[in-house]
């Protein structure tokens, strides 16, 4: 697999988990986080802020998503699969835009 792959890989489950969570407005800028199963009832909120804190709530869910698959599949990826490779270097890696 490339790093490219990946990549492409990683953030489509980004966006599939992202996809998986509504924010519903309850007053001025805070609301609540559902999941995206058509029953958005309050009482079934998994988190409660304002509209940035949720926005936050759902973007961490889509990184760690990300980085699930940036883990499991990494062992394929031919150019990251030295064994002496740090953190550092790995993430510096990933960080690379690539058209």
């Amino acid at each position: 697999m490339t790093l490219n792959a990946l990549m492409t890989r990683a953030a489509a489950e980004c966006i599939d988990e992202r996809e998986r969570y509504l924010i519903m407005f309850t007053q001025g800028a805070n609301g609540y986080v559902c999941r995206n199963e058509g029953l958005t009832d309050e009482s079934q909120a998994l988190f409660h802020g304002t509209y940035r804190a949720c926005q936050i709530w759902i973007e961490q869910r889509g990184i760690t998503a990300a980085l699930r698959q940036v883990l499991q599949y990494l062992p394929e990826v031919g150019e990251l699969s030295d064994a002496s490779l740090t953190a550092s270097r790995l993430l510096e890696q990933l960080s690379k835009l690539r058209d």
